[in-house]
């Protein structure tokens, strides 16, 4: 069993959101698309991040989109919003995984197709303004926590799979007496998303289906998102999808909406 003093510990190593990422975000917040891509100049690292994420597939663009301008100002507030936390990701983002079938390559792939088509949701949902918006990369740090937390373990982690047949999803509750989403709310909580937010995230891995409260249809979407992402044949190989027991709301209109949003140009 893996303590609480020992989960928050491994949550502490996570350092704060840098000072350009807050800055970045503050002139989002405040329309200011050409401000914000102007500080970005200023992190090689990020300017790097930017070109290399906004060219993957799943953006579609035809021609490669190098000017952070143009980038900012082709993705809109929104996206730009949750491009730049992605961005924050890399930075705790392990060198090499050792427990899941995974590397920074495949990571940006998911966090990318992650952030398009959340921004189409939030868009549709007509929450375009609201903090729901870069709430999203709590999720990918997340797994990223686990990949931690499984690390000093995983031959232990490697037993339970092999002789119990455990999920990994199991193997978690068992050894944090935690869930894979109450780990990410302490993640928001670490990140200082606000009560909304931290909710919301506990909430994604409800059993009790369909009583969401608050944010029920933002939950719900966001639970079809994980369970259609996670389905991807890349993640199953990885091993990450294991941690995803959720079930599909069994509603049509719901259902067609999705899927009309996700597969939107």
């Amino acid at each position: 069993m893996l303590s609480d003093t020992t989960i928050h510990n491994y949550i502490e190593t996570i350092p704060p959101i840098p000072k350009i990422v807050k800055e970045c975000v503050s002139l989002l917040e405040n329309a200011d698309l050409v401000g914000a891509a102007d500080k970005a100049h200023e992190d090689r690292a990020l300017i790097n991040y930017l070109q290399n994420i906004v060219n993957k597939p799943i953006f579609g663009f035809r021609d490669e989109v190098k000017n952070v301008r143009q980038i900012f100002g082709i993705l809109g507030l929104s996206k730009a919003k949750q491009l730049i936390y992605g961005y924050y990701l890399l930075l705790i983002l392990p060198k090499k995984w050792e427990v899941f079938d995974f590397n920074a390559s495949k990571f940006q792939d998911f966090q990318a197709r992650l952030i398009h088509n959340w921004g189409k949701i939030v868009k549709f949902l007509g929450r375009e303004d609201s903090e729901i918006i870069p709430a999203i990369s709590i999720i990918p740090a997340s797994l990223i926590v686990c990949e931690m937390l499984f690390f000093n373990i995983n031959s232990t982690v490697k037993l339970l799979r092999d002789k119990k047949q455990l999920s990994y999803e199991s193997i978690l509750c068992k050894m944090t007496d935690r869930t894979f989403f109450e780990i990410s709310a302490m993640i928001a909580k670490k990140w200082n998303f606000s009560e909304e937010i931290v909710e919301l995230i506990k909430k994604i891995g409800d059993t009790n289906v369909g009583n969401f409260g608050n944010n029920a249809l933002e939950i719900t979407y966001l639970r079809l998102l994980l369970i259609y992402e996670m389905s991807r044949p890349m993640m199953v190989q990885s091993g990450l999808n294991d941690f995803f027991n959720l079930d599909l709301i069994l509603d049509d209109i719901i259902m067609n909406d999705f899927y009309k949003i996700i597969q939107e140009e």
